[in-house]
């Protein structure tokens, strides 16, 4: 089964993210697994995201994007259609209180077995919550386009959005660590 990891490259003046760099060890981990580095870009970043899922038509998506201010793994059950942008993407673009897609639900569920890989990683030692609140920045948006692509176009794929502290705060080798074990719980199930 083709399993497919997207993260973000950098943004906020920062010169990295903390999915990307996971990612980037996740890889080398998992070399059979696809992965997508997306820009922080509200326009780009689902259209390449959506490329991805029409070429590779994966089984697996998992979405990695970081949280500042969390110093907790959080898997994010449910992906809203709304942006409202509290800082611009790298493109300078800042919506506000706009839906993601018009004519779509308010919300959609991840469709990854989350409350199972949430009770896996505890089990094992790890910190890591189930959320409702993706925010409305670009993790969300992504989060929400991915579903929605999903189901209208009857990909059978189990999708969902992981959300990643800032590497200084949950160093990237515990993160990838996590997530390694997110892809065996993904294999088995």
């Amino acid at each position: 089964m083709k399993i497919l990891v997207t993260a973000f490259g950098p943004f906020g003046g920062r010169s990295g993210n903390a999915s990307s760099l996971a990612l980037r060890e996740l890889k080398i981990a998992f070399p059979e697994i696809h992965t997508r580095i997306l820009p922080v870009d509200s326009v780009v970043a689902p259209v390449r995201l959506k490329q991805a899922l029409r070429q590779l038509r994966p089984g697996i998506l998992i979405m990695l994007g970081e949280a500042a201010g969390s110093k907790v793994i959080r898997l994010e059950t449910t992906a809203w259609n709304e942006l409202d942008f509290t800082i611009p993407d790298i493109a300078g673009r800042q919506p506000l209180a706009r839906p993601v897609l018009s004519k779509s639900p308010a919300a959609l569920n991840a469709t990854l077995p989350l409350e199972e890989i949430h009770a896996s990683l505890v089990s094992l030692g790890h910190q890591a919550v189930l959320s409702d609140d993706a925010g409305r920045y670009l993790c969300n948006q992504l989060s929400f386009v991915a579903l929605d692509y999903l189901q209208r176009h009857a990909i059978p794929c189990a999708a969902g959005f992981i959300h990643l502290p800032l590497a200084e705060d949950y160093p990237t080798d515990r993160a990838t660590a996590v997530l390694g074990h997110v892809i065996h719980a993904l294999r088995q199930s």
